[in-house]
């Protein structure tokens, strides 16, 4: 009876040993499985515990980024373009004997305004591409003290454009660094019959002292003023777009060491070329695409052809890049210096 006893307790214990073993087989075979359909753990977790799981993703970015378009291709050298200069005509205008500044009309294209220096009042004249003389007219509203440059910018829409005439000269250091520049709408010389009207006076002062310039450009919304001085010419900038309310203080901007003293500028109409003006040198820098005006003026200047002139002071860029200087004196040669590039 005993030994019956002990031979059940050993059946049972056998039957519980084998009923353990099927139980992990069991848990083994269903871990296996469930790792085979799992997805790959390389692509849905992160190989560093301080960052979160990356999912890749079969949609583009939208989002482009924004940048300047291109601009064309110009010569790095400014003044590669220019190789030739011709006289296309005598400027007829009998009242303007002292051209100091002009500028090329652009709502007229071919014909350039210009002006007189001291000697004369607040008119301007209008010139044909071979210097027929189209007429001279009176502006309202401008005051000339000693008017030494002018320029042609943008108006408020494309169709429509703005005259500037630089009342900016100081020979004798007199008008205790104030200065006026006068802007008015361009208008059409051949329907004109009377004074330019629409005038706003400018006003402007010199942060640290007083100067003599007689270059004037408009670049950016802004006036820029060179001064006359040989052996530092310094520049300054002031809004184009003022109301004449009140007198605004000029920013100085850079100095310029050109060996000469500086008579005329202008700007191309595209922006990207500066150029000024002496006696007997034109000197050109390039303005790169999104570049300022101090930038451009911070690199060093090209020298462009300059027409043989007795007292050269103006010059203008025209539509095509090509620029035009006069000088001073009684029917002087329209001098053209074309874009050749």
């Amino acid at each position: 009876m005993e030994r019956r006893s002990v031979l059940v307790l050993v059946t049972i214990a056998a039957v519980a040993l084998a009923a353990a073993a099927m139980l992990v087989t069991t848990r083994d075979e269903s871990s296996d499985t469930t790792a085979a359909t799992a997805p790959d753990a390389a692509e849905t977790t992160s190989t560093s515990p301080d960052q979160p799981a990356e999912t890749t993703s079969t949609i583009e970015d939208s989002t482009t980024s924004s940048s300047l378009p291109a601009e064309p291709e110009l010569p790095s050298d400014a003044c590669a373009p220019y190789t030739s200069i011709t006289t296309v005509g005598l400027v007829d205008s009998p009242g303007l004997i002292e051209t100091s500044g002009i500028a090329a009309s652009r709502t007229r294209p071919g014909i350039l305004w210009g002006h007189n220096d001291s000697r004369d009042g607040a008119r301007v004249y209008s010139i044909g591409p071979d210097g027929s003389d189209l007429g001279g007219f009176d502006i309202a509203g401008a005051f000339a003290f000693d008017w030494e440059d002018m320029a042609a910018g943008p108006g408020s829409d494309p169709a429509t454009s703005n005259l500037y005439f630089g009342d900016i000269g100081d020979n004798f250091s007199i008008r205790d660094g104030r200065i006026t520049v006068y802007r008015v709408p361009e208008p059409d010389p051949e329907s004109l019959e009377g004074p330019l009207t629409g005038t706003v006076a400018l006003e402007f002062e010199y942060p640290d002292g007083t100067y003599n310039a007689e270059a004037l450009f408009v670049a950016d919304g802004s006036i820029y003023i060179v001064t006359k001085d040989r052996d530092e010419a310094r520049v300054y900038r002031g809004s184009s777009e003022g109301d004449g309310s009140g007198v605004e203080t000029l920013e100085f901007v850079t100095t310029l060491a050109l060996g000469a003293e500086v008579s005329g500028g202008d700007v191309s109409w595209d922006g990207r070329t500066i150029a000024l003006r002496g006696y007997t040198s034109v000197w050109m820098w390039r303005k790169a695409q999104g570049a300022t005006v101090a930038e451009a003026l911070n690199g060093e200047p090209c020298v462009a052809p300059s027409p043989d002139e007795v007292q050269g002071e103006a010059i203008a860029f025209l539509s095509d890049g090509g620029y035009q200087t006069i000088s001073e004196g009684e029917n002087p040669d329209l001098f053209l210096i074309p874009f050749d590039a």
